[in-house]
This record gives structure tokens, sequence and C-alpha cells, in this order.
């Protein structure tokens, strides 16, 4: 295929060149053929320019002429607006194509001499340079645009946007004679303007300048100067003095006549270091530049001595020693995670011998670095609080960290609860801290108390009557009678449950430490449910939590309040009586999870709806993490994840209800401790607010399945939702 391409093209280049001969034959005008070889058209659009006839072929060799009255060629563009550059020959189209000429409009120039030399018209749209014509006994003054010279003179290079006229202008010679007073002399010339003025020289003497008067009266002429008669200058001339140097052991400097001195060197003298002029030998009058001499002079170098000075930088950047007679400001050294105090002249760096800047020795010394360790002062701020204290300020070294206070003077704000710590007041600018994490400060800081929703609210739920269990069972199931009590509205958040923990941490509690949420991921959230929860860590963490808001501990082990969950000596004691946090009963739990009434209990099989997707974080939505509590859809008592996201532990052992009327009831003893386990783990047929099921089944209970577990164990989906009495 390739040979017959070639071959094609071999014919339609014969084409061409029959063409340009003279043979009448059109070159390629078949398009196959044309298009095989690379064949394309190419017209021409001239813009007003001699036309330029339309070729088919694959290359231009020469660029195609073509010319315009008063216009300069600037070449064949591509584009009709000149976008680019002018093509460049040979040129090979790549498809059919338009040149289009390009043009740079002339203009006309004429020079009207006034009489000088003749200048030839210029053509063209920009002169370079300026052309000066001859006129006996005149001096040109330029080109002018008008012909009365109003205006200035024209400036070259001149650019041109239409024909114009220039006018030569002149200036009359004279004869300017130069009367020189005892100096070189200047031979006379004739001109019209004397455009530099020569300069001469007198022995001791300072030229002054040239005067139109012989007595030198008035003001000395300057360039350029217009001559309007033959004139004669006269140089002015002022006596110069002697200037001779005594540098006092220094460098020597050569003496010199003047009338004026701006500065002069500064001589060098080893061990010392030049310090200025004076003019008198017993240095007590100081030279002031510019001096103005008015008679023969001698200038004295004053000096001071220099003396070692050395650094001790103390473990701080090495600085080397200096030979001088002061020193202006402090020099600088640094330490790591140190702050400099000051250089001082004793190694103990005692206050009275802290050096001051400029620092002037007195003899070779040794200057020693003092270092403090730097501290950065971390404020806490309520940030609009109502009520409690913030805590204490912190003092951190430089490149320490420290641990992010809790809320631990209790900071509280009507309708809001404590949250995180920002370093800004609305905590979107800035950084946000959890109480707990570790910071390294750079600089001084205040941390602003956050404010958000309350997590730790509480709901209060009347007392009232229901039947507990899988409402399919109807009236077979225990009627139940309960007193109002308090459950909490969320699952206790990660953010909470550490609070307190660091609280009880510094109070006496031995608290085994929580997960936040379930999966790797939930490291990252704010407000998901604390995990891995054992009922024994629920326990003692609830009596801390009471210390912590003003109430008293429920739960005792012997005659103690229960502060180590990895202690279980002495016999467990739940003092209801007590106003403290504590776990919900199973009855409770169920009540509060069914809406709070016998007539409300039965209508929903999950905490609000009877679509789970609804109210409920469970394993086919969950995505196997735990998420922010709050999220879904709430129960008709505002209670939020009673039927998903963690499982929550309640009070009573594992037992059998039977199918009587109970008033208050629990469990008191027994081998197991009891979950309500729907949870972001289990599938929805668990996560009804009856069901208590997980690793093994109960058989014979007519109103549900149950979940036992031993006290001591703990899972990354179980938590926790505190209650107490109703005050």
């Amino acid at each position: 295929m390739k040979k017959e391409f070639n071959f094609i093209k071999k014919i339609c280049a014969l084409f061409a060149a029959i063409t340009i001969i003279g043979i009448e034959f059109i070159s390629c005008e078949n398009q196959f053929f044309k298009k095989a070889a690379g064949i394309y058209e190419v017209s021409f659009e001239s813009n007003g320019g001699t036309g330029v006839s339309t070729v088919n072929t694959d290359k231009i060799v020469f660029q195609p002429a073509t010319t315009k009255n008063n216009c300069e060629f600037l070449g064949w563009y591509e584009t009709s607006n000149f976008e680019g550059s002018a093509v460049s020959f040979p040129y090979e189209p790549k498809k059919n194509t338009v040149l289009y000429a390009r043009w740079n409009q002339k203009y006309t120039v004429h020079f009207e001499s006034n009489g000088g030399t003749s200048v030839s018209d210029f053509t063209g749209n920009e002169i370079k340079s300026g052309i000066t014509p001859f006129k006996e006994d005149y001096s040109f003054a330029g080109w002018y645009l008008n012909a009365d010279f109003s205006g200035e003179a024209v400036s070259f290079p001149l650019s041109l946007n239409a024909d114009i006229t220039l006018y030569a202008k002149w200036n009359k010679n004279y004869t300017v004679s130069f009367n020189s007073n005892g100096g070189t002399e200047i031979s006379s010339i004739k001109t019209g303007v004397l455009q530099e003025l020569p300069f001469t020289e007198k022995e001791n003497y300072e030229f002054a300048g040239w005067y139109i008067s012989s007595s030198l009266s008035g003001e000395k002429i300057a360039a350029p100067y217009t001559v309007t008669q033959d004139i004669t200058l006269y140089a002015k001339w002022l006596p110069t003095y002697l200037v001779t140097f005594e540098t006092n052991g220094g460098s020597e400097i050569a003496s010199f006549k003047t009338r004026t001195i701006e500065n002069v060197q500064q001589p060098e003298k080893p061990g010392f270091t030049f310090i200025e002029w004076y003019l008198d030998s017993s240095l007590n009058t100081k030279a002031v530049f510019p001096l103005t001499i008015t008679k023969d002079t001698t200038l004295y170098a004053f000096y001071k001595q220099n003396f070692t000075v050395r650094f001790e930088a103390n473990g701080g950047s090495a600085i080397n020693p200096v030979s001088c007679y002061f020193i202006e400001t402090s020099p600088e050294t640094a330490k790591t995670n140190k702050t400099f105090a000051g250089w001082y002249l004793d190694s103990e760096c005692t206050d009275e011998n802290k050096v001051t800047f400029p620092f002037y020795p007195a003899e070779d010394v040794t200057l020693f670095a003092k270092w403090v360790t730097e501290m950065y002062t971390i404020t806490y701020n309520s940030n609009g609080a109502t009520g409690g204290s913030v805590p204490e300020t912190v003092q951190v070294e430089k490149g320490s960290s420290f641990v992010v206070s809790a809320n631990t003077g209790n900071l509280t704000k009507t309708g809001y609860a404590f949250t995180k710590w920002a370093t800004s007041t609305d905590g979107a600018s800035g950084q946000t801290y959890a109480p707990g994490s570790n910071l390294t400060p750079s600089r001084n800081m205040t941390l602003y108390a956050q404010w958000g929703k309350d997590y730790a609210a509480m709901v209060t739920v009347p007392g009232g009557n229901f039947y507990l269990g899988d409402p399919n069972y109807g009236t077979n199931r225990p009627k139940i009678t309960l007193s109002s009590f308090q459950i909490a509205q969320y699952e206790l958040t990660y953010e909470l449950w550490l609070e307190v923990y660091r609280w009880a941490e510094d109070n006496g509690y031995n608290i085994t430490r929580a997960d936040k949420g379930y999966a790797a991921n939930d490291a990252y959230k704010d407000f998901v449910p604390a995990t891995n929860i054992s009922w024994d860590m629920a326990c003692v963490w609830l009596n801390a939590y009471s210390e912590y808001k003003g109430y008293e501990p429920v739960y005792y082990r012997g005659n103690a309040v229960w502060k180590d969950d990895t202690s279980t000596n002495g016999s467990l004691s739940w003092y209801k009586s007590k106003n403290g946090y504590r776990l919900p009963t199973e009855c409770e739990w169920e009540f509060a999870a069914g809406g709070g009434s016998e007539a409300e209990h039965d209508k929903y099989i999950y905490a609000g709806s009877n679509t789970i997707e609804e109210v409920a974080w469970y394993a086919s939505n969950s995505g196997k993490e735990a998420h922010k509590v709050g999220t879904k859809k709430a129960n008709v008592l505002g209670l939020y994840d009673m039927s998903g996201n963690v499982a929550e532990w309640c009070f009573d052992f594992y037992a059998d209800w039977g199918t009587g009327e109970l008033t208050n009831p629990v469990h008191w003893n027994g081998k197991y401790t009891l979950l309500k386990w729907g949870s972001l783990y289990t599938s929805s047929q668990y996560c009804t607010i009856f069901d208590r099921t997980t690793d093994g089944y109960f058989s014979g209970y007519s109103y549900g399945s149950y979940y036992y577990s031993y006290a001591s164990t703990k899972t990354g989906w179980i938590g926790i939702r505190p209650a107490r009495n109703a005050d």
C-alpha cells in the first residue's frame, strides 16, 4: 500500500510540474488522489495586495510574493486575525488552507530644513534616529512638528501613524570666548547653544564655574546655555588647602588639597578600632563630615583598644570569639526547648553580673549564656458556663505534652452539655481537643469549653402498669407495676464516660478503661457509645458518676462504696433509697423502651416503630460500626437507640419472672447478669424491646427469650444507659 501511495504522489507531482510549464492541465483534481498523496488546496487572501493564485500541493517551497502601495509586507498567516507567528517556508499544509497577508502601513515624513541642507523624505512606520542637517553660522536645535516651533522637539525613535512634516529649528551661532583667569586655556567656539561647559584647571585652586561678568558677580551659567551674542565667559577659582592626617600609629593616609572633605577612609591599627577624626591633637574637637576646609588642616585619628570576648554557650549553639572594643547587640544562640535568658560575666549567671548591650569590655572576658526552661501556660475558659468551675491552669515545658483536662469542675450551661475543649470560642476555627487527649503546645494557649447537645440528659418516666414481654402472648405474661424513675435519653457516650473516668482516677476509684465504639474507625467519631463495658465496670463507673454530680453512690461491697471494678470482695448491695445513678432494672428498661404506659407498650415491637430502619442501627445497616447516638428516630418518650447501636446492661440477674403481678421487681441474686441486646452486631429479630438473647437460648418462657452472661463479661458492642430514682 505504501508503494501505491508513493506512485500516486509522483503522478500528482508530475501533473503539478506539467501545469507549471504551461500545459493546460489541472493538477490532481481527483480528490482520492489528492487525499492519498497529501495534496491540499492553499488559497491566498492578500488583503489589498497583488493577487496570488490558489495551488494544490503538498509543499510550497518559496514564499509567494505580493505587494501593496505604501505598505510593508509582514508575512502570511493561517488566521485572519494574525494570531501566532507568520508561517515559514517551505510550508507543508496539513489540510485545505487559506493564508492571509499581513501589512504594516507606511507613512511619509517630509523634512523642512528651513535653509539647512536638504533631507530626503522618509517612508515607513518608524524613524529610528534623527537626521542632523547643516546650516552655515547656525546650530541645529531639533525637529519640530509645528512650523512655529511650539511644543517640544520630537525625540527618536519616532513611531508614525500619519503623514507628517518635520521643521528644523536653528539657533544663530555666536563667538564664545573663555577667560580662564590663570587656568588651562580653552579655545573659542562658535555656537548658538552651549550644550556642555568646558572644564579648566588651576594649581592650588578649585574650579567654581563660568560667569558672564568679569567681576564674577551673579550666578554661574549652566548648560545648556543659549547664546544670543558674542560673549566672553570668565572662570571663577576658589583656593584649596592642604589636608594632612595624623593616624597615631595607624596606617598612613596620603595628604591632599581641597576645600571640602565628604568623607575620609579609616586607618587601621592592630588591636584597636578606629572611632573618629578630630581637628586637634588633644582630641577635643570632632571633625564633622562633610567638612569645609578654610586653611591648611591636620586631622587626628582616635582609637579604642580591642579586647577578646569569648562566649560560653552552655549547650547552646556556638558563637566565635571576637576582638572588639564594644558589642552593639546581644549575640544570638539557641538551645532546644530552652529560652535564652542573657549573657553573664560569671559562670553562675548571677543577676548582678548580667551583661547589658551595647557592651564595652575593659579587658579580655568570657561571657556565659543563661538558659531557662521555656514554659507554656494553658488556661481553661468556661465560655459562657452558668455553673461550675474551670480546671486549674497548667504550666507545660516546651517540647512536652500534657493531658487535656476533663470537665473536672463540673461546668454547666443551661440547656447544653459540655462536649470538648477548643482553641476558639465557637470551635469552628482552630483546633478541638477531647478530654484525655495528649497535646504538645507550641505557645501559650487558652482552651474554651464547647457546648452542644446534652447527651447526659435524663428523661423522667412516670410510674405505671404494663405486661412484660412479647405482646403475642397477650395477658399470659407477668404484669408489672413500676414507680416513677429516670433513664438517660441517650446511650452513654465515650466523651461522658471519659470525663467521669478522669475525675474518678483522682478520687480513689479504679475503673477499667472502656473503648470508643466498636470498629477501629469509631475512634475518629464524636459522641459514639462507650463500649466494652462489663457489668462490674458499669456499677463502679455509675458510683463515680453519682459522686461527680453530687449524688450518693448506690452500689456497695460490704460496708463500703464499690470503687474498684476488679474487686468483688464483700457482698453486693444496692441502696435503693440513695439518689445516685444506677443501671435500670429489666422491667424499667422495657417499660421505657415501650413508651412508658400500658396503652403505648404493645404498639411497637421496636422502640418507637415497627420499622427497624427508622429507630435502630443494627447488623444490616450499621456497617458493623457504632454510630453517633441520637441519629435515629426517638420513641414517644424521646429516648434514642433502645433497639440498636449497642446492647445495654440491666441490673437484674437472670431468672424467670413467671406470669403473676409484680411491683418494682428485680432479680437480686444469680449467676448471670442480663442484657437488652439489640445492637449494631445483631439482626432485626433480636432488636425487639422484649428480646434478651445471644449466645444461649432459655426455653420455657412464654413471653420471650433471654441472654445471660457473667458480670465480668465485656464486648465491643455492649454499653450502658444510666438510670436513677425519680426526684
